[in-house]
């Protein structure tokens, strides 16, 4: 959980060409709508330009068997300035700890309006701290629950709109909107807070919700980062950074992937309660 998404490209074993698989850029759609809309929710084409796609691309390829891994991505949104971005910890937590780096943003635009592309230099400001190999359930659940990061562009992105924040969490049963780019494309959909449970309890001091739709595994690689909006006023209550998961049965692949059960949570996400205390620290 919480692992961020790896670009590949796979060696072809005739000629050894490199094939990309998983990492081409899709044309994002003109819009982005709800997966399912059960419940009144803002509208997502109203927030599309506080959220971007992020690639980062490795000095060098690494090797993974047969496949080269040559960056990640992640989700992140503007937040407070047109230069400040927040994401996943996860997705940051390679990146040298001074001097300006290369990354591409990539975002979604209004019908009728070309897709934004642009390549931008930028530094973590602020990272916070993600759980150590050695820590037990409940280290790790605090751990993950600071996997957050704001990272600061040297430019002003053009056109870039910003999200306001509401630290307070929302009761559970709540309709929630999350913007993310998994697999580099954008997506919106609904969900509705999980507060209760055996995972709630599992995963305490994070927030968990329900995806709306049949595509429980919507919100997996690329999509770490994104902001969980309330669906009354537009304001981020949480930002994405785990996928949920059942445990595999005996007769499918070991590497098929599959969906926690109806009425349980999809998704992780860390308080925007953390978010609004690291603020504080940024430079």
């Amino acid at each position: 959980m919480g692992s961020p998404w790896q670009v590949r490209r796979k060696l072809c074993a005739i000629g050894l060409a490199l094939i990309p698989v998983l990492c081409s850029l899709h044309a994002a759609p003109a819009t982005a709508a709800p997966h399912e809309s059960a419940r009144a929710c803002i509208d997502p084409a109203a927030s599309a330009r506080a959220v971007v796609s992020i690639f980062w691309r490795y000095d060098e390829p690494r090797r993974d068997g047969w496949q080269e891994i040559i960056g990640e991505r992640a989700t992140a949104w503007f937040y407070t300035s047109p230069r400040l971005l927040v994401t996943a910890a996860h997705f940051a937590n390679e990146l040298p700890t001074d001097g300006w780096q290369e990354a591409e943003l990539r975002q979604a635009v209004h019908a009728g309006e070309a897709e934004v592309t642009a390549r931008v230099r930028f530094r973590v400001a602020v990272r916070g701290r993600l759980p150590g190999p050695s820590r037990d359930r409940a280290g790790l659940a605090a751990g993950l629950a600071e996997d957050v990061a704001i990272i600061e562009l040297q430019e002003p992105f053009l056109h870039a709109t910003v999200l306001d924040i509401q630290p307070k969490p929302l009761a559970a049963d709540a309709t929630v909107l999350v913007l993310g780019y998994p697999g580099g494309r954008m997506e919106a959909a609904q969900g509705i807070v999980r507060g209760r449970g055996e995972l709630a309890d599992r995963y305490a001091g994070l927030a968990l919700f329900e995806v709306q739709g049949a595509n429980r595994l919507l919100l997996d690689g690329g999509a770490s980062g994104a902001p969980v909006l309330d669906c009354g006023q537009g304001r981020v209550v949480a930002v994405l950074n785990g996928l949920l998961t059942g445990p595999s049965l005996p007769f499918l692949p070991p590497d098929r992937v599959i969906p926690t059960p109806w009425g349980s949570p999809t998704n992780t996400a860390v308080p925007a309660s953390t978010l609004a205390a690291m603020r504080n620290c940024i430079p």
